[in-house]
């Protein structure tokens, strides 16, 4: 099957771009944004166009799946999304169209294109031993087996002891357990490049938009809903500087200052990320 893959970090315009590619190449977009598959989350997630009779967003006309598909206090992870997406290209590609895949959540995408990570499960009776080790003595210990997974991960030691675990078990470091196969789709990839100071500048533009635009309405609204503050969705860039904004813990200036400081952060990573990956056209 054929797919197109557009990807890129947050404001950057994907969804436009998408919009052109489906019009030019009779697509349908199937969204790849672990935030937007929430209802009710619409501005603070930066959801185009509107719900249609069906039930599916469309934008200018293009019908875009996987929003709005849960509630905020469910949980939506990379399997559910490939079993969907999986299904959705089935179906598009039935109807003589093409799937655009198009977000920033670059773990989806990798898990769509090449499968889920197939390292071995966890090993309790080896943990339970591990655990007995310091942290240090864990990153001694891996740094021997796997030099690059022990330094990428000395601050983290629950990654310490998963990676040391796996070279255990397998004999091969992270890297080989989890390398790519060959996708099972053809496929074109492009990721949006932008201009760092640009990209910047459009974040904290759109930050400040998103809340003179409602956001700080719309928590309150879905709070008022019944919705607990620490439910999956809140766990989105923004929201729990919002709730704090809300409950008179910070100013309107400390939000939109530390909105913006994540949602920077955050295009960083995925920038990062999608540089390293195969098989990309940066446009």
């Amino acid at each position: 099957m054929n797919i197109i893959i557009l990807s890129g970090p947050t404001a950057s315009g994907k969804t436009e771009r998408a919009i052109e590619i489906c019009k030019k190449r009779n697509g349908e977009i199937i969204s790849c944004d672990s935030r937007q598959v929430y209802k009710y989350l619409n501005i603070g997630t930066n959801k185009k166009g509107i719900i249609a009779y069906d039930g599916f967003r469309r934008i200018d006309g293009i019908i875009q799946y996987l929003t709005d598909i849960i509630n905020p206090d469910q949980t939506y992870n990379v399997a559910t999304f490939v079993n969907s997406a999986n299904s959705l290209i089935s179906e598009i590609t039935s109807k003589g169209k093409i799937p655009v895949i198009t977000g920033g959540t670059g773990l989806y995408i990798k898990a769509l294109l090449y499968g889920l990570n197939m390292a071995p499960q966890a090993n309790e009776f080896l943990r339970k031993n591990l655990k007995l080790h310091s942290q240090i003595e864990l990153y001694n210990k891996l740094l021997k087996l796997d030099p690059k997974s022990a330094e990428q991960n000395k601050k983290n030691p629950q990654r310490l002891l998963r990676a040391l675990e796996i070279n255990i078990i397998t004999g091969k470091n992270l890297k080989k357990n989890i390398e790519n196969k060959n996708s099972k789709y053809n496929f074109e990839h492009y990721s949006i490049s932008t201009d760092i100071d640009i990209l910047y500048k459009k974040i904290n533009k759109r930050c400040i938009k998103m809340i003179e635009s409602g956001m700080i309405e719309e928590t309150q609204k879905i709070l008022n809903m019944g919705f607990s503050t620490n439910c999956p969705a809140f766990s989105g860039l923004g929201y729990k500087y919002v709730i704090q904004y809300i409950n008179k813990k910070i100013s309107m200036d400390d939000l939109i200052l530390k909105f913006s400081k994540d949602t920077r952060h955050y295009a960083k990573r995925q920038n990062t990320w999608f540089r390293s990956q195969p098989d990309i056209e940066f446009i």
